[in-house]
């Protein structure tokens, strides 16, 4: 009589196979394989296992109350950064070369708190479940709490929170400081232009004007502070006067003349 070996588990069709005549029932070794990949088959396509599919749970009073704070310091967050962002495509801001490296201490450690909270957030099981949730709505397969994925998905969403907001910091801070918080004054400085796009016109930075002054700098450019007759006369080595206002922090240019 020819077992059923649909019925047999993994181990014991392997036990089978590996004690079974091979010469003297090929046909039995052809099936004992078949049930195998069946196996394999079945297993690849069976549902993740119940226990490690996470759904989302009643919300006690409690989870209500810290997810409405949660989305209330996200905003205000948000809005924080934007309030110092939005100066800087308005105003052209010359740091000085003193405060360069504070802020860059300041805005890198802004960034590494700010990603490690975001990495918390995005791989904590209740967003999981959140998103699991979604998926299944979709019709589509839930992600495994041991998922490369998502490992994958929530280190790139924090690396980029985290840049923006060092981008912020550094080079927001210090103009929403000058303008709303420090004294500064009216003044003039005088600078040598390093070099200057070809073109007059660029994407949120029209008459850009590279100085040699701030050379050592990422941000070593001033846009917007001369129309576009008078830029296109500017020659690398000349020096132009800037006019603006002056703080602690450093220079915001508002116009230049020759």
């Amino acid at each position: 009589m020819t077992p059923d070996y649909s019925r047999y588990s993994k181990a014991e069709l392997e036990e089978a196979l590996s004690t079974i005549d091979k010469a003297r029932f090929p046909e039995r070794v052809k099936q004992i394989h078949q049930a195998l990949a069946a196996l394999d088959a079945n297993k690849d396509d069976s549902p993740v296992p119940e226990q490690e599919i996470l759904l989302p749970e009643p919300e006690t009073p409690e989870q209500i109350q810290r997810k409405l704070l949660g989305t209330l310091a996200l905003i205000f967050g948000g809005l924080i950064l934007g309030a110092m962002l939005l100066p800087v495509y308005f105003h052209s801001f010359l740091l000085n070369n003193e405060m360069v490296t504070p802020f860059k201490w300041i805005a890198s450690t802004a960034g590494l708190v700010v990603f490690v909270i975001t990495c918390k957030k995005f791989l904590h099981t209740n967003h999981l479940r959140k998103i699991n949730a979604e998926r299944l709505a979709k019709g589509k397969k839930p992600i495994n709490v041991d998922s490369p994925r998502r490992f994958y998905s929530a280190i790139g969403a924090a690396l980029l929170v985290a840049l923006f907001t060092a981008l912020a910091v550094y080079r927001g801070a210090p103009v929403a400081l000058h303008l709303y918080v420090l004294d500064a004054k009216t003044a003039t400085e005088q600078v040598t232009i390093a070099k200057f796009p070809r073109r007059f016109r660029r994407k949120h930075c029209n008459g850009k004007i590279y100085l040699a002054e701030y050379s050592a700098q990422f941000f070593d450019y001033v846009c917007q502070v001369t129309p576009r007759s008078q830029w296109e006369q500017l020659r690398p080595g000349q020096q132009i006067r800037l006019h603006g206002s002056r703080s602690a922090l450093g220079f915001l240019a508002r116009d230049t003349s020759f």
